[in-house]
């Protein structure tokens, strides 16, 4: 089967800022993505679980893969975004059949 060559991004931002981020994916043309919870992690402010912090604070990681033209746009939305917000976003080729789905 024939494989495509597409972007896989990931963000991680916290929950409060959620649905702005995806505003922001769908602004850009993204029709798919999954969010899931971060359990625990590292990051400028230090180690952290999800037993120390409040819901506020909460991580959401978002998964979505998309077109490399997508993920350009999505990036440049993104800079002042997270320039705001507290966060990441990164991106790397992923190897996909169906392509035509992406």
């Amino acid at each position: 089967m024939a494989r495509t060559v597409r972007k896989k991004l990931i963000a991680i931002v916290e929950t409060p800022h959620l649905k702005r981020l995806i505003d922001l994916l769908r602004q850009c043309g993204v029709t798919g993505f999954t969010v899931i919870e971060g359990r625990e992690g590292s990051g400028l402010g230090g180690d952290w679980t999800r037993e120390d912090v409040l819901d506020a604070t909460e991580m959401k990681i978002v998964l979505s893969v998309m077109k490399p033209e997508t993920a350009e746009k999505v990036f440049e939305q993104a800079e002042p975004f997270f320039a705001r917000y507290p966060g990441i976003i990164y991106a790397h080729d992923v190897e996909v059949v169906r392509g035509e789905r992406f």
